[in-house]
């Protein structure tokens, strides 16, 4: 399986798994919001960039480390088999308020 995402793959699954999206002139910020509809503090983002564009694999380690993630397991967050209640339970194992 390839490394290889785009914005779009990244922006589609985060969006569908807690994380509530604010754009500015540079970035997509992504903050994960808990249970209750409250940010966890747990964010990352990716700059705009063409939406179907490649993100690069030093890029895509960054994201996971700050959401917690190996980069095999955000992989598997973006690709689906993670599912938003998988990742609050990851999150929980580490301690991490989810």
């Amino acid at each position: 399986m390839s490394s290889i995402r785009s914005n779009r793959e990244i922006h589609g699954a985060l969006s569908k798994k807690g994380f509530h999206v604010e754009k500015d002139n540079d970035h997509v910020r992504y903050y994960h919001l808990d249970s209750q509809g409250k940010e966890t503090g747990i964010k990352t983002k990716i700059s705009h960039g063409a939406l179907g564009a490649t993100v690069s694999l030093k890029l895509i380690s960054k994201m996971a480390r700050q959401l917690h993630l190996t980069k095999s397991q955000f992989l598997a967050l973006i690709d689906c088999p993670i599912s938003e209640e998988d990742y609050r339970i990851i999150l929980r194992k580490q301690g991490v308020e989810a």
